[in-house]
């Protein structure tokens, strides 16, 4: 019997992170265009990675609520959690940019340096704390 429900949880898994995967690809390039339409003629990277983080992040956060994770979380707890979350990599993603542009890096690459750190952690932030069913009491 154990091996069942381990073996469902490893598919459930395994499901969660392709849904992730697509829903986190397509985010990417919502912010990537918007970002790189809004840079190009106004120079400000906290200008336009503002607008492009907060259409992209916005479409994000419903698909993972309902699709990628499941989520039967109330907005209020997952939205707040996902909020915190968004506001620090949005700061840490805007540093980056401006000191990579500041050294001579083209814009359009430096917006994708920040996503190799952002990628790998922000999976397990959003599956064993945002959108977590065990975490809401924690936090509320």
């Amino acid at each position: 019997m154990r091996s069942k429900f381990v073996n469902f949880k490893i598919r459930h898994s395994e499901k969660s992170l392709i849904r992730w995967a697509v829903v986190g690809t397509t985010t990417t390039a919502i912010d990537y265009l918007i970002f790189i339409a809004l840079y190009m003629p106004t120079k400000s990277v906290f200008g336009a990675n503002l607008v492009a983080a907060i259409t992209a992040t916005t479409f994000n956060y419903f698909m993972h609520h309902k699709w990628t994770f499941r989520s039967d979380q109330q907005h209020r707890f997952s939205g707040v959690k996902y909020f915190v979350n968004l506001s620090f990599w949005w700061l840490t993603s805007s540093l980056i940019i401006k000191s990579l542009i500041a050294v001579g890096i083209d814009a359009r690459v430096a917006k994708l340096v920040p996503l190799i750190f952002i990628v790998p952690i922000n999976y397990l932030v959003l599956n064993k704390i945002v959108f977590s069913k065990n975490f809401k009491h924690l936090l509320f």
